[in-house]
């Protein structure tokens, strides 16, 4: 049965001429909701109606965008980043709510998975909402009180943001775009990383000590994710860059879904297939914790014995996995690529089975991303991580066997010939960091950030691009050498992302 309630003996409040505008109908909800819950029953009638008319339009809302956000800047109210017009209908819903959210000093909502939102949901959410007024601090009491829920406060009064109108072929403006400033979209990448991890990290240690988990936490941050490669995919490819050699198992599993969420949208998936890629990728070694840890960080060459022991942790993935306490309609998507990753394209990896069918899109695309991470990162048995450049062609020698080679070509053509993070030495005697490769550069010729090591310290200098020719045609700084940043001690997403 779909989350969206059509009951034609109760059809709750009809909407008026103001619910026209995609989010008019969710923001008249959010200005109605507070005050009918204070003077009224959780079974009352009208209440019941009003909730599930706010149910149905967060979720009209939600499947055509799972990324889900109503806030307010400068007295105008956005829904999914789109300006609702103040009609004559409509204004005076914008001015109270906008009031009513500015008096709570916070400035909107985040909306995370809404399909499966019950009444009690909603009566909860929006109690805590009308219990905030009279906190100290509204906006980081209620975000603690909804942690974890299907809802988050939106606290960046700072929210900055930038206006590009282009121009159609008649010479009218089409709709604006409203896209956060890079640098607020870097410390929103970085934190979205770091939450992953945390949240990954604790999600480990919940079930090695034989607690029950669930999938919220873990999807609210993907969730995020998705809405940063959306934004500004060279700024989450930067952070794939990370590398924690005492946390390996963590930090790659983060990387990986980072990796595979890219490739995900390069080869058009939509927002919602996306997420669940990456919630899939997330926990692709989540049956690594059934693993001896003496075996993960061995550096020594395993036992044939050992070697069978750490191949059985795609399906020690499926089984933790079926455990997490979700909807089995999402289970059953997320438990595909854990089991089907270290398969190979020819079925010639593990788990052995007879199984005959293709590995599945989101199988072949986790794939491609574990063995790129894994080959980048430092490892127990490696030390020395392979670099960037390096490892593409290794990739390249195994597709067709282990690798799809169409979706290998299309990550080739994602990340670059010198994927964000490399380190290169220039004939200009000058060390620089790739960045970003725009599409269809010159010989597949970067752009890069130039390094300065005067004075003892590290600094960011000029950005270069290096298809950029001079006077005579030739190119004016060309590549003598690539190195891993780790071979010189450095984080790429600490230099890029600053």
């Amino acid at each position: 049965m779909s989350h969206k309630e059509d009951n034609p003996a109760n059809p709750g409040p009809a909407p008026g001429p103001a619910a026209a505008q995609p989010g008019a109908e969710l923001a008249m909800s959010l200005l109605r909701l507070p005050q009918l819950i204070r003077i009224h029953q959780p079974n009352n009638k009208i209440l019941v109606d009003n909730v599930r008319v706010f149910k149905n339009a967060l979720y009209d809302l939600w499947a055509v965008n799972p990324n889900l956000s109503v806030r307010i800047h400068r007295g105008r109210l956005y829904v999914n980043e789109t300006r609702l017009s103040p009609t004559p209908a409509l204004a005076i819903t914008i001015t109270k709510l906008t009031e009513y959210l500015e008096a709570r000093k916070f400035f909107g909502f985040r909306f995370g998975r809404v399909d499966a939102l019950s009444d009690d949901d909603v009566v909860g959410f929006i109690g805590e909402l009308n219990q905030c007024q009279f906190q100290p601090e509204p906006g980081p009491w209620l975000a603690s009180k909804l942690e974890g829920g299907f809802a988050s406060p939106i606290l960046d009064k700072d929210f900055k943001i930038s206006i590009v109108v282009s121009q159609d072929g008649h010479g009218k403006a089409r709709p604006m775009i409203w896209n956060a400033g890079v640098k607020t979209l870097a410390l929103k990448a970085k934190k979205s990383y770091s939450r992953a991890l945390a949240v990954l990290t604790g999600l480990n240690e919940k079930i090695s000590d034989g607690q029950n988990v669930n999938v919220n936490k873990p999807r609210r941050v993907v969730q995020d994710m998705v809405e940063g490669l959306f934004q500004n995919e060279n700024l989450l490819l930067s952070l794939s860059t990370i590398r924690d050699y005492d946390d390996y198992t963590c930090t790659h599993s983060v990387n990986v879904a980072i990796l595979s969420m890219c490739l995900g949208k390069r080869v058009g998936l939509t927002k919602i297939q996306i997420m669940t890629l990456g919630l899939s990728a997330l926990f692709h070694d989540l049956g690594k914790v059934d693993i001896p840890v003496d075996l993960i960080h061995k550096t020594a060459k395993f036992t044939d014995e050992e070697y069978e022991t750490v191949k059985a942790h795609p399906l020690h993935s499926v089984l933790r996995i079926l455990r997490i306490n979700s909807e089995h309609s999402l289970k059953s998507k997320l438990l595909v690529s854990p089991f089907e990753h270290h398969l190979g394209t020819d079925l010639s990896g593990y788990p052995r089975s007879a199984r005959t069918s293709p590995l599945t899109l989101y199988g072949r695309i986790v794939a491609i991303a574990d063995v790129y991470d894994a080959l980048t990162s430092s490892r127990s048995y490696r030390p020395v991580p392979i670099s960037p450049e390096q490892a593409l062609d290794i990739m390249l020698q195994i597709a067709g066997t282990q690798l799809d080679p169409l979706l290998l070509k299309v990550f080739v053509n994602m990340i670059g010939i010198y994927p964000i993070g490399t380190l290169l030495l220039l004939d200009s005697h000058e060390v620089a960091m790739v960045f970003k490769t725009p599409s269809g550069a010159e010989q597949g010729r970067p752009m890069c950030v130039v390094l300065d090591f005067s004075d003892n310290s590290l600094s960011r200098g000029e950005t270069v691009d290096l298809s950029a020719r001079d006077e005579e045609g030739r190119f004016r700084r060309n590549i003598l050498r690539c190195f891993h940043p780790s071979e010189f001690g450095l984080n790429p997403s600490a230099i890029l992302l600053n």
